[in-house]
């Protein structure tokens, strides 16, 4: 009989054998994680591969995430922030007053939620996973019209992508509505550092008191700080970072220009290395400090290339970076 010893001696020996008979196909492993700083994406940055003239479906929704997984794997990127509105039928609050089709949108995506179509949203996260993307976090719109069971659901939209963090674009009641629902379910919600298109108040989320103010409400609260939106609005990302890096959860990183604190747009939103956003040296900073967390491309600005194409020079500029 044999040993425990000479049985597992015996089994190795025999591994290599039996892959020579039944020989698997090579996994495609790649990683966008740079001497130690994790670089994802934010799905929205393929927003462009939708087919806004087609109606919503939820077989048009699986052909996106088709398109948009590989895209993300193609740009040899490991890790997604995953834009929840790239699965949602169209919607949510315009910049000004809502018309009546606004209204009529925004009823139908609160029932659409309502529906719960988990099932699109665990569809999703097998696309990534089976690309080799992970979902780090989720990102979802908190609205002062949420009511209880959209705010429910955002928690279990980002259960079913696998994640354990929502990146909250929201407002300051907003995000106050939304902090003991982060406590009952144990994830983190992560304030984004954009004021919300919707948001009354001009004194919004993109501003660092408030962020700060929002990390007290929760121990589930996170800051997901946009560099671009918070160097636009005259603050120093750099000072932030340093400051708050155990409670931040994400990076978006893009250019803009310094104290234009308007609407993101063609002039004000640059080809990265062209504003005044200093993405190398956060970058810099994100290494030698060994801060844990990922620091996520968000393609915005005017180009003629695909959204493959500029996600990729994205990823090669942050490479460089952190050389």
């Amino acid at each position: 009989m044999l040993t425990r010893r000479e049985f597992s001696k015996f089994a190795l020996a025999a591994l290599p054998l039996a892959s020579s008979k039944w020989p698997i196909a090579p996994v495609d492993t790649f990683s966008s994680k740079f001497n130690g700083v994790q670089i994802g994406v934010i799905t929205y940055s393929y927003r462009s591969l939708r087919d806004t003239s087609a109606p919503w479906s939820p077989t048009g929704v699986d052909q996106l995430m088709d398109r948009v997984a590989k895209a993300t794997a193609d740009d040899r990127i490991n890790f997604c922030e995953f834009w929840i509105p790239l699965i949602e039928p169209p919607s949510g609050p315009p910049r000004g007053p809502a018309d009546a089709v606004d209204v009529q949108k925004r009823e139908a995506l609160r029932k659409w939620r309502a529906s719960r179509p988990l099932d699109i949203f665990e569809r999703a996260r097998k696309k990534f996973n089976d690309a080799g993307v992970e979902i780090y976090s989720c990102m979802y719109n908190f609205y002062d019209d949420n009511t209880d069971d959209e705010i429910e659901c955002a928690f279990d939209m980002a259960k079913a992508l696998g994640t354990n963090i929502i990146s909250a674009n929201c407002t300051v009641a907003s995000i106050k509505k939304v902090a003991p629902f982060a406590d009952k379910h144990k994830i983190i919600v992560s304030a984004h550092s954009e004021d919300a298109p919707p948001d009354p108040n001009i004194d919004g989320m993109v501003f660092a008191d408030n962020l700060v103010d929002a990390l007290k409400l929760s121990p589930y609260i996170r800051v997901t700080l946009d560099i671009g939106h918070f160097t636009a609005y005259g603050g120093d990302a750099l000072k932030f970072i340093r400051e708050h890096h155990s409670r931040i959860a994400n990076l978006h990183l893009k250019d803009r220009l310094k104290n234009h604190p308007e609407f993101h747009n063609d002039i004000n939103t640059p080809e990265w290395g062209k504003g005044n956003v200093p993405i190398k040296e956060v970058l810099q900073l994100m290494k030698r400090e060994k801060y844990p967390f990922p620091a996520c491309i968000e393609y915005e600005y005017k180009s003629d290339q695909s959204a493959v194409v500029e996600v990729k020079r994205c990823l090669e500029y942050a490479k460089a970076a952190l050389v």
